[in-house]
């Protein structure tokens, strides 16, 4: 019988059955998926779908609303994160990266959230480094803890106090008249030979519009001679000082006061600052002398008490003596070292043979025991017999013992730390002193270390390696038998190792190979035929007792602090010459508004004509020197 058509469709009915099910299967899971998600609850709907494809890892449909529902979820919350930290809502931001870790554990966006975070949970911290910087003199860095907080939180309000008390002190130690400074930074050209110093200076005055004074005693036949072009008007007045031992002495936002380079003037003219450095790692008396040797400064004070050091001289000193100071008062840096000494000792103890007895017994003829001198009398001697009852002895003993002490030492630059770990033990010494009744005996009592001993000296270098001094000493005492004048010998074994040794940062050295080996023997046997070769096992015992220590001692260090870096801009800085102190400030990019403006275009300046010679002119975008005629 054939089967009908409709046998012949059933099982393709039953498929398209089975898959429109699992279509409206996984339909469900994604709408599922989706509420989920849309209540935001992303792990759960990613969850679902997960679940969903380990029944059915080849659903097109599910994969893809996989990835998309993990994409739209991490967009959300990543979104929210960065919303929540802009507010400052830094702990439901830590939450909101920490979700989407979980759904894409290598997110670089999320991984940066979270370490951005966590550099402004220290906020708080580098604004206190900042304001500590601050007090001490170190105004760049205070600037650098005070940038690093406004980048990270710009609405940081300590921070942006900070940014304000840094202002205020830079503007205390700013040039006081900003409107002389403007116009001494205008360039200008001078070509004068042997001419009058007094006329020079009249015709800067008529171009810069700075007014010049001069001291009474100043000579007036002083004669000049300078060639500059497009120099600072700065820079040439200083240059006609120098040239005829002058100084200067800023008045006010127009004039300049002029005299001359004698000490009487100096006192007179020259103004003195007063600053205090309070100082936190350098001892003051130290910072006093580095003081007086580079600045050759004479008023300088001392507070041992506070550790303060007190000056008073000339602006550029006290700001040459901050830069000194901010060079030096540095924390001394610190090391922890990971310490593990072992002594290895191996003990072996093999006793292999037969144990005879020590002496021998004889029997009657009754069976009694009676000792071998009654037998030998003839007092019931009807049998003797030797029965000596030898027994097997086989004993081997195999001891591994480690003493193992490990500590952790913190120790400050060149500084020395001791550890002892053991015991003090008393020796006792007699005295005794004759005298007409009798001898006098006086005891004494002295206590000996032993044990374990460590000493360690590190040294910190700026490449982050560690250079240690390493003396060990590992000892015991043994008391022995006392003298007949009371007095107690004790034997002390020792053994040290010192060496010197540089390691980097986080590197573990090992010092091995102090090794001590005992061998002792023994043996019980019966004379002449224990020690038969081969045989003398059967007639005795032998033991051999073998003792191996090994003293071990394993070294890590690991930096705590090194000394901060230091550009090399920071260290070193213009000082003037040896009879004038002077911090020279490097030239700025002229203001717009210092440049000329009643020169139209590219025409030059007409130079005004002075005995003969060309005098001062401004320096404009190009400028044109001309020979003036007699």
């Amino acid at each position: 019988m054939k089967p009908s058509k409709s046998c012949k469709s059933a099982p393709f009915m039953l498929l398209a059955l089975c898959v429109a099910i699992a279509g409206c299967g996984s339909s469900g899971v994604r709408k599922d998926s989706q509420e989920l998600m849309k209540e935001g609850q992303y792990e759960a709907g990613i969850s679902r779908l997960e679940e969903a494809l380990r029944d059915d890892p080849r659903d097109t449909e599910l994969n893809i609303a996989l990835v998309h529902g993990r994409q739209a979820a991490v967009e959300s919350l990543l979104t929210q994160a960065d919303s929540d930290r802009s507010r400052h809502d830094f702990a439901g931001a830590r939450i909101g990266y920490g979700r989407v870790l979980t759904l894409e554990p290598n997110n670089r966006r999320a991984q940066e959230g979270i370490r951005q975070i966590e550099l402004i949970r220290t906020l708080d911290e580098r604004v206190a480094l900042g304001q500590a910087a601050l007090r001490q003199g170190d105004l760049f860095g205070a600037e650098r803890y005070m940038r690093e907080v406004l980048r990270l939180d710009p609405q940081n309000q300590k921070g942006i106090m900070l940014r304000s008390d840094i202002e205020n002190v830079q503007a205390r130690t700013a040039t006081p008249f900003p409107q002389l400074r403007s116009k001494l930074e205008r360039p200008v050209t001078l070509e004068f030979r042997d001419a009058n110093l007094k006329t020079i200076f009249e015709v800067l005055a008529q171009v810069a519009g700075i007014n010049f004074i001069f001291d009474k005693d100043l000579r007036p036949e002083m004669k000049a001679t300078i060639f500059v072009r497009d120099v600072r008007i700065e820079d040439a007045v200083a240059l006609l000082l120098e040239q005829n031992q002058l100084h200067q002495k800023i008045v006010n936002d127009n004039t300049l006061l002029i005299y001359p380079d004698s000490p009487q003037k100096t006192k007179d003219y020259q103004e003195l600052v007063m600053r205090t450095f309070y100082l936190t790692s350098i001892e003051a008396n130290t910072a006093l002398n580095m003081v007086k040797t580079m600045l050759k400064t004479r008023d300088v004070f001392v507070d041992e008490r506070l550790n303060t050091l007190t000056m008073r001289d000339t602006p550029d000193a006290v700001r040459m003596a901050e830069k000194l100071l901010q060079s030096q008062d540095q924390s001394n840096p610190e090391v922890v070292l990971e310490v593990e000494v072992m002594e290895v000792a191996r003990s072996r103890i093999l006793d292999l043979g037969l144990q005879w007895p020590n002496t021998f017994g004889v029997l009657n003829s009754e069976g009694q025991s009676v000792s071998v001198l009654d037998q030998l009398r003839g007092i019931n001697s009807s049998r003797i017999s030797i029965a000596p009852g030898p027994q097997a002895k086989i004993n081997a003993q195999d001891k591994d013992i480690n003493t193992l002490a490990s500590p952790v030492i913190r120790v400050s630059n060149r500084e020395q730390a001791r550890i002892h770990i053991g015991q003090r033990v008393p020796i006792i010494s007699a005295t005794s002193v004759p005298s007409t009744q009798g001898p006098v005996i006086t005891e004494s009592i002295t206590y000996l270390d032993v044990g374990l001993k460590l000493e360690v000296q590190p040294t910190v270098h700026l490449n982050n390696e560690v250079a240690i001094k390493i003396a060990l000493e590992v000892s015991n005492a043994t008391p022995l038998e006392a003298t007949r004048q009371g007095t107690i010998p004790v034997q002390v074994d020792t053994r040290n190792a010192q060496t010197s040794l540089r390691l980097h940062d986080g590197e573990t050295q090992v010092l091995a190979g102090l090794v001590r080996n005992d061998h002792n023997a023994s043996g019980n046997k019966i004379p002449g035929l224990g020690d038969i070769p081969g045989l003398g096992r059967l007639f005795g015992s032998n033991k051999d007792d073998m003792t191996k220590s090994e003293l071990v001692l394993a070294i890590t260090p690991r930096i705590v602090r090194n000394l901060p870096y230091q550009s090399p801009s920071d260290m070193e800085f213009a000082t003037g010459t040896e009879s004038a102190l002077q911090v020279r400030q490097l030239a700025q990019p002229l203001p717009a508004e210092a440049l000329p403006t009643d020169v139209p275009g590219d025409a030059p300046a007409e130079a005004p004509l002075v005995n003969g010679q060309m005098a001062a002119v401004p320096a404009v975008q190009s400028t044109v020197t001309r020979t003036a005629q007699p």
